[in-house]
């Protein structure tokens, strides 16, 4: 069991505090596990690739109105199918394909100021996709 410390800022009032994120990265089931208590609420996000799971807990903590102020939460972040396991992202840019010098951990710290959900993660990984094929 893996704990990250993750800061999230309450997207309404601007304060930041900090949560804890306990993972089970595959330790009792095929699947990885995220779990996070925030205002006395219990989560829990399950999936067979992290950034799927890690994807759906941002996405639950946002509906609370909390963004995450991680890699992870950046428009730019990315997850190959070769990183199902492991809490790793790409940040990619428009146009560049993506190298290993662009992974990053899934929850280290950004300092961001835009908090997109799944959907808006999703419609700049096909633009960016498209970028790569698109003459210059």
């Amino acid at each position: 069991m893996e704990t990250y410390h993750v800061q999230i800022i309450h997207l309404t009032t601007g304060i930041v505090s900090c949560i804890t994120i306990w993972a089970d990265e595959g330790e009792t089931t095929d699947n990885i596990i995220l779990r996070v208590a925030v205002d006395g609420q219990e989560f829990t996000a399950s999936h067979t690739h992290y950034f799927v799971a890690f994807q759906s807990l941002r996405d639950h903590l946002l509906d609370l109105g909390y963004g995450m102020k991680c890699n992870g939460a950046r428009t730019n972040a990315v997850a190959s199918p070769m990183m199902a396991n492991v809490a790793k992202v790409y940040l990619v840019n428009m146009g560049e394909h993506a190298r290993m010098k662009d992974v990053n951990q899934t929850f280290d710290f950004a300092d961001i100021s835009e908090f997109p959900d799944t959907r808006q993660q999703e419609e700049f990984l096909e633009a960016w996709g498209k970028s790569l094929t698109s003459p210059k």
